[in-house]
């Protein structure tokens, strides 16, 4: 459509008037054509005023083939300019969506890493609660073993509680060894997202310098500039998001180590409760030595120590009540959690069905804009093809100057035609705002919708891209129709521009068509009285001779058009002109 116009803007500056266009079709007999072609009296050829307006009109197609050259070159300038344009819109949109895929791997990353810390929380907490369900249930198997035996060497309480210490060192190490690696984990992470970042940073800093050495115009470098501001607009976000990831990531390694910091400190705790457990059963060891001696007081000892038996096996069956309460509590609670996973899949389901129908609705205003984009190119298409009828017309007006009413009135269908277009271009206009309106509706809707299309993201970003596809496709057309209303005001300068050098062409014309009928008229011989007063006799054989010479010698002029028979060309280039006009 472009190279159909700039052909049609070449085409109406083209000279189409009198003065070189129809003069070839008058022949080599009109007195109005070029230089090399003229047959003027020798008066009006060495004439000041005919050579100032042949070289006039000379300078005016000279002026206007440079008009042409200067439209043409600058049509070359624009092409070029939106070329460049579109490559850099394209090598930006693939940066960004580059940077796009880096921030979504990152987020991913992020992902997994959470997943491994709360799997290592669990890890942890499991560990505790074996250890201490180990350690209860070796507590009730050492009061059972009481129970049963009564009385306990000193050499099997020291074995017990150092094996039971023993157990509970090592584990404490092998979740201290866990949470080291964890912790050298994401410190690698870490390291990986800081090298990504930098090269991200370096990406944005490279792309800046070649937007900028790429500006040729005063209106490329402020578009360039509104592009940059956006991508490091959008570089920025993303490289400050990054930037709270990593201080996420920190706080969770200082969260690790302060975890390691305590299971050290309660390493510590523990490793200083065995030395003091030690402590007392040395001071036991001593003690059952000196009452070792005093039976009645081991007697004492034995009667306490089943009293306090008995006291375990009454707390051991309070246990076992509780154990079972419990365990009928896990039931309860097992029988909800399976209603609620229930009331879970159901949910899902209901909002599988709605992700469904927002899918549908999104299809369907795909379907519908590639409709308008399709109406939009016939509408184009149209337009070409109205503006080649409208060249060929214009060329048949340049070549058949002579029907002017028959060319006014197609020229008058041609405008109807116009007025006919720019309305559908209206109509246009007006469906593609009352689309913008329903699509406003829907971005409405959508945001009604947002607690249901909190799983889907991605279809908000679809109908943002399409939001700004749409956008753009309007702008191109409001720039189409600008630039028609600047050709069509070009056209109606040019046609008056044109009906100007025709009236001079018609008012020099008609001046040497005036001048010509003077000198005819003064030139003309006076009437020969020998044929009233004639002193010699008549002689009719002698003047039928002499009328054939005459009419021998006597050129025959006639009118290429009527036909009619002037005596001399003077006369016959005067008719011919009114006869044409």
């Amino acid at each position: 459509m472009s190279i159909a116009q700039g052909d049609w803007s070449s085409d109406m500056v083209q000279p189409s008037g009198c003065p070189a266009g129809d003069y070839g079709m008058m022949g080599d007999d009109s007195s109005l054509g070029k230089a090399g072609t003229l047959q003027l009296p020798a008066e009006l050829a060495g004439h000041e005023a005919v050579q100032y307006f042949l070289a006039e009109n000379k300078d005016l197609k000279e002026a206007i083939r440079q008009s042409n050259n200067m439209l043409r070159e600058r049509y070359q300038e624009f092409v070029q300019f939106h070329a460049s344009k579109k490559e850099e819109k394209e090598f930006i949109m693939s940066k960004f969506q580059e940077a796009r895929h880096v921030v979504e791997k990152l987020h991913m990353e992020r992902m997994e890493l959470e997943k491994q810390l709360q799997q290592a929380f669990q890890d942890l907490e499991r560990l505790k609660t074996a250890s201490q369900s180990s350690l209860l249930e070796k507590d009730l198997l050492g009061t059972q073993d009481e129970s049963d035996t009564v009385t306990l060497t000193e050499e099997d309480v020291l074995t017990v509680t150092s094996g039971i210490l023993k157990q509970k060192k090592e584990r404490l190490e092998e979740d201290w060894k866990a949470l080291q690696d964890a912790n050298q984990v994401l410190q690698k992470e870490k390291l990986a997202l800081e090298a990504k970042i930098a090269i991200l940073q370096q990406t944005a800093k490279v792309t800046v310098p070649v937007e900028e050495e790429n500006g040729c115009s005063l209106e490329q470098s402020q578009e360039v500039e509104s592009l940059q501001s956006s991508g490091d607009n959008a570089d920025g976000k993303q490289i400050e998001q990054l930037q709270k990831r990593l201080k996420e990531a920190e706080d969770e390694s200082l969260a690790l180590q302060q975890q390691l910091a305590s299971s050290l400190e309660e390493l510590a705790c523990r490793t200083a409760r065995e030395q003091e457990m030690q402590q007392q059963l040395q001071t036991l060891t001593k003690q059952l030595e000196q009452v070792g001696e005093d039976k009645t007081l081991a007697k004492a000892q034995v009667t306490s120590l089943l009293g306090e038996l008995q006291e375990s096996q009454s707390r051991l069956e309070t246990c076992t009540q509780q154990n079972r309460e419990l365990e009928e509590r896990v039931r309860g609670a097992g029988e909800r959690l399976q209603q609620l996973e229930k009331e879970a899949e159901i949910r899902n389901r209901q909002h599988g069905v709605q992700v469904d129908q927002l899918r549908l609705q999104v299809q369907n205003l795909e379907s519908a804009l590639r409709v308008e984009r399709q109406s939009a190119t016939e509408e184009k298409r149209k337009l070409a093809q109205v503006q080649v009828a409208y060249h060929q017309l214009f060329q048949e007006y340049d070549a058949h100057i002579k029907t002017s009413l028959e060319t006014e009135k197609r020229s008058k269908g041609l405008d109807l035609q116009l007025g006919e277009l720019s309305q559908q271009l209206q109509q246009a206009e007006e469906a593609l705002v009352a689309k913008q309106e329903h699509i406003d509706k829907l971005k409405e809707d959508a945001e009604q919708h947002k607690t249901v299309m909190e799983t889907v993201p991605v279809l908000k970003a679809q109908a943002d891209i399409y939001k700004t596809d749409f956008l753009a496709e309007r702008q191109a057309r409001e720039k189409l129709h600008e630039q028609r209303e600047t050709l069509l005001e070009q056209v109606a300068q040019l046609q008056r521009e044109n009906e100007k050098l025709k009236a001079d062409s018609e008012g020099v014309s008609r001046a040497l068509m005036d001048e010509m009928r003077n000198r005819h008229s003064e030139m003309r011989p006076p009437p020969q009285q020998n044929f009233l007063m004639g002193t010699t006799p008549f002689h009719p054989q002698l003047v039928t001779g002499r009328r054939q010479n005459v009419l021998e010698e006597q050129p025959i002029h006639y009118c290429p058009k009527c036909q009619y028979k002037a005596p001399d060309i003077d006369t016959l280039q005067i008719h011919v002109m009114d006869c044409i006009q």
